[in-house]
Parts: C-alpha cells; sequence; structure tokens
C-alpha cells in the first residue's frame, strides 16, 4: 500500500463506454475529474482472467487498473485511490447484498443512489430488493399502504442508477409466507388468508395478486431473474386451509404452491430462485433447517423444478465445514445453489463485527473451496430496522475484501477511510456491546447475551437482566465493567461523524452502560432496604437515564430521517416512548415504595429463572405479557 492523492481524473476517450457511465456517475461521490494539475489519471486495461480480477499498478502519473468485468474494474479504481496495489481475484461471478426493505426502514431513492456508488467502489455487483409489500401494485390500495411503498417510477429510477456502476437489481418478494402486513387487512385479503402470515395455496386470489407482483418486477427491472422466497411457512396449510379442506402433507402443499409460482413466472420470462429452508425443514420430524441428517424424498426432489433455484442461507455457523456439507446437500437437490451470507445489522444496535465476521470468514471459505460462484449477504431488519445502517460499512469492506481472497485489518481501513472519510476500528466499537463468547474474562453459557436484551429491558421487570444473573449472578457486574469499558474507549471519538455517527453509537453504549448501573444499584438497595441509595435513584440517576435514553431518541429520529421515508418510524416511537415512559415510572414506584404507599416493589420480588432462550427483541424483553 502507498500513499496516494485524492484528486482523480481519467482520459474518457480512451476509456470503455462502460467505465465511463460508472465513473461520471461516481463523481457525484468523490472530488474525480477536478482541474488541479497535481490530479493523478485512472488508465484502465482489459485482461484475460478464469476468475474475476481487479489488479492496481501505480505510476509516476497515476495507476493503471486491470480488469475483466466493469465490477473487477470499479473495486479496482476503489482500491487506486485508497492506496492498495497488487491484483485481487474472486470466484464469485456474483457478490451482492440484500436490502431489506419490509422491516419499517424504507430508503430514500437519495439514500440508495449513494449507497449503490460505494457498494460498486467494493466490488459488489449484485443487490437483492426485499419487498414484501413496499411497493405500488394497480388496482391494490391496501397493499403496502402506509409503509413507503415504491411506485413503479421510484424501481425504474433505482434500476437505472444501479445499472450505472455495473450492479445488477433483482426483485426479491413473497409468495406464500411472510405476508403478515397485508393479510392484517381482513377486508381487501381476507379470502387469501391462511394463517397470519401465509396465504391459501388453493385461492385463485392468491395467484391473481402473485401475478400482479411478478408483473411489477418483470416491468420495472432489467434482470430477468426474480427471488420469490417461500421460506419460513411453518404453519402452512393448518390454517382456513385446513379448516376447509381437512390436513394435507405440508410437502405436497408447498411444491403444488412453488409449481404454479414457477409456472407464472415462466410465462413472464423471469428466472426464479426460492429460498431452500422449507424443503429441509420437512424433511425432518422437528422441522429443522441446519440438520445434516434431513432425509429429503425422492418423490419431493422430483418436484423441485430444474429451472428453480435453491439459495441457502445460513449466518449462524463458525465452521467452515458446516457450509461446505451443507452445500453438497443442496447440490444433492439438483443444480447449483446461492449463497446467502449475512452482515449481522438484524437484532442489533450496531452491527455486530466479531460475530459476523467469524460466521462469514468461514461460509465464504467453505463457499471458495467448493468452487460455489454466486454469494450475497443479507442484512435483514428484525426487530423494527433499529441498527444504525451506517455502521454495516466495515463489515460490507471486510466481506468484499474476503470474497477478493483478502483478509488485512490495515487494507480495510485504507478502503473505509477512502469510502466513508471514517476509522475503521473505532467505527466498529459501539458493536462491542454484543457479548457473543464471554461477558469480560466470564464465558457465556447457553444462548449470547445481546445488546438488545438490555435496551428493550424493562428497569423495573428486568427479564433481560434476570436471564443473565439467572446464569450466573456475577454476570451483571461484569457487563457492567464491560460496558463501562467500551464507553471509556468509545468517548474520545464521541463527536466524529466522518465515517459513521458515532455520537448516536456513544450514546447507545452510554444508555446500555447507565441502563445496567441503575438496575444494579435497583437490585442491590432494595435487597439492603437502603432507602438513602433508593432515593438517589429516583430522584437523580433515574432521570438522568430518562434524559439519555430521550436525546438517543432525538438522534434516532434524525439519522432515520436523513436516509429513510417518515413510514415504519412511528412503530420506533411508540416503542420507544414507551420504554421512557417505564423508566420514569421505575422512578415513582421507589417514590411509593419510600412513601409507604405500597409496602413492595413487586417487579423485585419475582423468583430468578433458570436460563431460557430468548430472541432478546423488544417482544421478549419489554413485558412479561405476549406484545403483538
Amino acid at each position: 500500500m502507498v500513499v496516494v492523492s485524492n484528486k482523480w481524473t481519467w482520459d474518457r476517450q480512451n476509456t470503455p463506454g462502460t467505465i465511463n457511465c460508472a465513473l461520471e456517475s461516481l463523481r457525484e461521490l468523490w472530488d474525480l475529474d477536478c482541474n488541479d494539475p497535481t490530479a493523478k489519471k485512472l488508465v484502465f486495461e482489459a485482461i484475460n482472467a478464469d476468475e474475476v480480477t481487479s489488479e492496481v499498478e501505480y505510476t509516476a502519473g497515476g495507476a493503471i487498473i486491470r480488469y475483466n468485468t466493469l465490477s473487477a474494474a470499479l473495486r479496482g479504481v476503489g482500491s487506486a485511490v485508497s492506496g492498495i496495489s497488487g491484483r485481487q481475484s474472486t470466484s464469485f461471478t456474483m457478490l451482492g447484498i440484500m436490502l431489506d426493505l419490509s422491516r419499517n426502514q424504507v430508503f430514500t431513492l437519495e439514500a440508495l443512489k449513494k449507497m449503490f456508488k460505494r457498494l460498486a467502489l467494493l466490488g459488489y455487483n449484485t443487490i437483492f430488493l426485499y419487498c414484501e409489500d413496499t411497493y405500488e401494485l394497480p388496482g391494490e390500495p391496501a397493499f403496502g399502504m402506509m409503509r413507503g411503498r415504491y411506485t413503479a417510477a421510484d424501481i425504474r429510477a433505482m434500476d437505472d442508477a444501479a445499472s450505472a456502476v455495473g450492479i445488477e437489481l433483482i426483485g426479491c418478494m413473497q409468495t406464500l409466507g411472510h405476508m403478515q402486513q397485508i393479510l392484517r387487512w381482513t377486508g381487501a385479503y381476507g379470502q387469501i388468508r391462511d394463517t397470519a402470515s401465509v396465504m391459501r395455496v388453493d385461492a385463485p386470489e392468491t395467484h391473481k395478486l402473485i401475478g400482479k407482483m411478478l408483473d411489477f418486477w418483470r416491468d420495472n427491472l432489467r434482470s430477468r431473474r426474480i427471488h420469490v422466497g417461500m421460506d419460513e411457512t411453518h404453519d402452512l396449510g393448518r390454517g382456513r386451509y385446513m379448516d376447509e379442506n381437512g390436513y394435507k402433507n405440508g410437502f405436497s402443499l408447498f411444491t403444488e404452491q412453488l409449481n404454479l409460482v414457477n409456472k407464472a413466472c415462466q410465462e413472464r420470462g423471469l428466472q426464479p430462485m426460492i429460498w431452500s429452508d422449507m424443503f429441509f425443514r420437512l424433511g425432518n420430524p422437528k422441522q429443522e433447517y441446519y440438520d445434516l441428517n434431513s432425509k429429503i424424498p425422492a418423490e419431493v426432489r422430483a418436484q423441485i423444478p430444474e429451472n428453480v433455484q435453491l439459495v441457502y442461507w445460513d449466518y449462524y455457523h463458525e465452521e467452515q465445514q458446516f457450509y461446505e456439507d451443507f452445500i453438497d446437500m443442496h447440490r444433492d437437490l439438483g443444480g447449483e445453489p446461492l449463497m446467502g451470507a449475512g452482515i449481522w445489522i438484524w437484532s442489533h444496535l450496531w452491527y455486530a463485527s466479531e460475530f459476523s465476521g467469524a460466521m462469514n470468514r468461514a461460509c465464504i471459505n467453505g463457499c471458495r473451496n467448493k468452487n460455489l460462484k454466486e454469494i450475497f449477504f443479507t442484512m435483514w431488519g428484525d426487530d423494527g430496522a433499529i441498527c444504525h445502517w451506517d455502521s454495516a460499512w466495515t463489515g460490507l469492506t471486510e466481506a468484499a475484501d474476503l470474497s477478493y481472497g483478502i483478509d488485512d485489518v490495515e487494507a480495510a481501513a485504507c478502503r473505509y477511510k477512502f469510502l466513508t472519510g471514517g476509522d475503521y476500528n473505532v467505527d466498529r466499537l459501539p458493536g462491542k456491546t454484543y457479548c457473543w463468547k464471554k461477558i469480560g474474562d466470564m464465558a457465556l453459557q447457553g444462548p449470547h447475551f445481546t445488546d438488545m436484551a438490555m435496551f428493550w429491558d424493562d428497569l423495573l421487570l428486568g427479564l433481560g437482566w434476570r436471564d443473565l444473573a439467572g446464569r450466573d449472578l456475577r454476570l451483571p457486574d461484569e457487563l457492567l465493567k464491560h460496558l463501562r469499558a467500551v464507553l471509556d474507549e468509545l468517548t474520545p471519538h464521541r463527536n466524529d461523524c466522518s465515517g459513521t455517527d458515532l455520537y448516536y453509537g456513544w450514546l447507545t453504549v452510554r444508555y446500555l452502560h447507565d441502563k445496567l448501573a441503575c438496575r444494579n444499584r435497583l437490585v442491590k438497595a432494595y435487597q439492603a432496604k437502603d432507602r438513602a441509595v433508593l432515593q438517589q435513584l429516583a430522584d437523580q440517576d433515574i432521570p438522568q437515564l430518562a434524559a439519555v435514553f430521550d436525546e438517543l431518541m432525538q438522534q434516532y429520529r434524525k439519522q432515520w430521517l436523513s436516509v429513510s421515508r417518515p413510514f415504519g418510524l412511528e412503530t420506533m416511537q411508540h416503542r420507544m416512548g414507551g420504554q421512557k415512559e417505564r423508566i420514569l415510572e421505575a422512578a415513582r414506584r421507589i417514590n411509593d415504595y419510600l412513601a409507604g404507599i405500597c409496602v413492595a416493589l413487586d417487579e423485585l420480588e419475582q423468583p430468578l429463572p433458570e436460563c431460557n432462550e430468548r430472541m432478546y427483541i423488544y417482544q421478549d424483553m419489554a413485558s412479561g405479557s405476549v406484545y403483538v
């Protein structure tokens, strides 16, 4: 690596048209083609290579970029302006991501266009747009209503912007399950509802709607590939379908729907793919996906259409061999699968870099060893898309490097610095609040303890706190020390927003620390009947905690509206507003106790549970009751 100028230009007359087009688009991202005589020149040379290859050689006047695909050329641009030279190659012909546009957060067009350009400079060439209902369909006013849905013109504008920088946009929809957002409108969609989230296989209206959905993506994207979903339909055929038709084997219903959807795709010239999990779940009694002993009957294998590509999704295994074994199992079903890995931003406040990096190393290395050609990284928005999305750029940088066979923190830091202006290592700090294998020096037994468990935990009820203390009474204090260390490390950088919003990141860590500190003190003071500490909590500590959370709420609103449509924000504000009210209620309850209005704080009298596996999302943590 060398230090190079940030001022670059290129020779339009001697540069291929597709690269010219891409560079014109990239000019909006950084100061390219300036008139400064000191500007360095990018020169492009096409080469032949078996793998996607990008090579950068510095010269006295700039850099030569040797490439064999447009995405390799643009990664070369990213390398050159980041100070990275040498030859890099990848066996992946598809290097993509999946954007979740269905879990509250729907990005603005301007935010997406900027995102596309950054991704192109990393070498990504594919983006899946995961839209359950967030797009407009003719004659379907309830479809995506008040959800920030995109118009046909929006999608075409996205496609144009992505195509300009060599990225293929692929529509990703659902044609069976995960449709609760529309099935809630029983007036419009009651006739196609089997269960709360699954559509009826036997209803003609279901297939009429699916036809409209397929038409939307066919008419507005260049790509003929389409992802039709069909994952996690655990209760398929067990609702109104069974009420009216009796029980029917899940395999039969699933393959019936698959063949109908496939036929609809073929009629439209579309090439479908589906998530593979239901075949494997239905192949074992416990309906588990990652069962290496799943036995899929031969008659079921025979019903999988040859033209339907299976997508193997896996974000959970640290062992390379597991991925390799499961790739073989997919190949045994016929055809070549795609790999869906993950950039872990879902159910977290900040990108979970250590955990995600470990999973992706194993996954990518397994795919490369098995010569799998297509991989993309999902970026789900589970639990309402609460994660600060920009924190994921460190993970996107790392995943692209790993896919090109580069595992070098210094190189990633240089690339990330050019891409965002931020410090790669510092911008990952808030993600350390996610405790994966240990807290401090104490190993975690059982499920992980996530940042979300403490974020959504009720200060009085303490379901997350109880789960942690139920494993080991020392863990809450160990977690507090860990959060204190992260906060101290992050505090000097709290006002740095050059890469990502570290002030917001700092606020999240500060809130988690202060909240746990209040909970720990509350439990100990109540058990010791220390009225002075309890009064201090009610008068000072808890109101201060509410003030920190209020600032966090305002900053969350600010960063949401800077990149997203307003729809979906209301869900998070409902949750956060309730959270703040419950913080203040803790102070009120303490005062009632101290005044003798109540003889005990019943919330603190409950026994500790045994360690129970939880998802650590809002519905699990906010209340002892079931939230809908």
